[in-house]
């Protein structure tokens, strides 16, 4: 019986995931609990587990590939496992009663088998070694799946030589191809079709460099002169001076990212433009202790002494969260998340260290969880360190505000609250500013 591994859904908002890595091949037996992939959701990498022991039968998805919401992604086949598992007891209990019938010692040596499985990995890494790079691009280009290439070849085997189709002819008096001549050299199937003239004329008239770069720029080969051998110096002058832009495909992050950002565009919000004093807080930073450190815990400590802070907006109404959580913006590269430091009116300057050092190296690995991105009422956007002196910030999912921090000017820290109206009003905006310039002044807090 086979079962389908399917794409996942990690969050509330995925709507498509991005297949990270494998870590099975086909023929491998797994066991339920085992993971099979990594995939990235809109805001994460996630593992991908099997629940059914089997053999992998097929792997459905390429790496690196975006696929739906419940798109099967892997086919396990449990019969394999089972009837695997009857071969190798029945194997063993050969194994011991031949032993035995010659009055040996009963003994069974399984490196044997593992050896094969180096073998069979070898020989599949030999193959991808020696398949011409241009075919996986080719396919892109043509739209061949891997199920039409196996149809085409069992066609062709069955057909008599000498023969195409009508299209496949006019293609190929078009290009200057001789079929007949092409398929008694074993160039061309037998029929050829369209396709097959494509795929011959363009694997020999484009390295394979240019061929990605049509792939990448979706452009056509029968843009470019018959005849003659077209390289990726040639593909770049035609895109350039033809002004062709690249086509970049939106990954799930991007697109968490954009939804985003129009959700917080369509809230009703108001700025209060203010600055804290920067002596204590650059007095009591240290390479643990870091300004952002120091930030957690001050708008942590104001969240509590102003409740509206710590509200979000449902259908229902108000929910008043007993503890301040913040979100906090992190980037690595062009990935950006929003991750959630929980109950910081509870933890400790020293905590608050080290959660940030833990999910510092999240992020940098790509580990962010979507449980990591739940929980806040309030979120800080940081750009101190890079010189920027002031800017706006746009509000995270379903919180109520967040603080844009600019950098240090005459012993001032510029902070810009993006507040969202339906929560809390311009009064209560301005009594929690007040109260942060307060606590960046009170030497009694800053003690760890």
């Amino acid at each position: 019986m086979a079962y389908n591994i399917v794409m996942p859904q990690l969050s509330d908002s995925m709507e498509e995931g991005k297949l990270i890595s494998w870590k099975v091949n086909p023929g491998d037996r797994v066991k339920t609990g085992d993971v099979i992939a990594e995939v990235e959701s809109d805001k994460a990498i996630m593992e991908v587990q099997t629940f059914h022991d089997g053999i992998v039968k097929e792997l459905k998805v390429k790496e690196g590939e975006s696929v739906p919401v419940g798109t099967v992604i892997a086919v396990i086949d449990e019969a394999g496992a089972s009837s695997s598992a009857k071969s190798a007891v029945s194997s063993r209990q050969s194994v011991k009663e031949e032993s035995k019938g010659n009055g040996e010692v009963e003994s069974v040596n399984e490196k044997p088998a593992a050896n094969e499985k180096v073998q069979e990995v070898k020989k599949a890494d030999d193959r991808r070694l020696t398949t011409d790079d241009s075919h996986s691009i080719l396919d892109e280009i043509l739209g061949v799946t891997e199920s039409q290439h196996s149809e085409l070849n069992t066609q062709h085997a069955s057909e008599a030589t000498g023969i195409a189709s009508p299209k496949a002819r006019a293609l190929a008096a078009k290009l200057g191809l001789d079929i007949e001549a092409l398929q008694k050299e074993g160039k061309l199937p037998t029929p050829a079709h369209e396709r097959d003239i494509k795929k011959y004329y363009y694997r020999r008239y484009f390295t394979t460099k240019a061929l990605k770069l049509l792939q990448e720029y979706n452009l056509s080969p029968e843009l470019f002169p018959v005849g003659k051998k077209h390289s990726e110096k040639e593909i770049l002058e035609y895109i350039a001076e033809h002004e062709i832009p690249k086509v970049e495909p939106l990954d799930p992050m991007r697109k968490a990212i954009i939804a985003t950002v129009t959700q917080a565009q369509q809230k009703p919000v108001y700025h209060i433009y203010d600055a804290i004093d920067a002596a204590l807080l650059k007095a009591h930073e240290s390479d643990r202790f870091t300004v952002t450190v120091w930030l957690l815990k001050l708008f942590g400590e104001a969240m509590m002494r102003h409740e509206d802070f710590r509200k979000t907006l449902s259908d229902n109404g108000f929910q008043l969260w007993p503890n301040a959580s913040i979100s906090l913006a992190m980037a690595h590269g062009e990935a950006l998340y929003m991750p959630v430091f929980r109950d910081l009116n509870r933890k400790t300057a020293d905590r608050i260290a080290d959660e940030l050092a833990a999910m510092k190296e999240k992020v940098k690995t790509g580990r962010v969880t979507p449980e990591d991105m739940k929980g806040s009422t309030f979120g800080i956007s940081n750009l101190g360190m890079t010189g920027v002196t002031r800017f706006d910030a746009m509000i995270n999912a379903q919180d109520c505000g967040i603080a844009a921090i600019g950098s240090e000017v005459e012993g001032k820290i510029s902070v810009t609250l993006t507040l969202d109206h339906r929560i809390v009003n311009g009064w209560q905006g301005a009594q929690f500013m007040q109260t942060l310039k307060e606590l960046a002044q009170d030497k009694a807090f800053f003690k760890v």
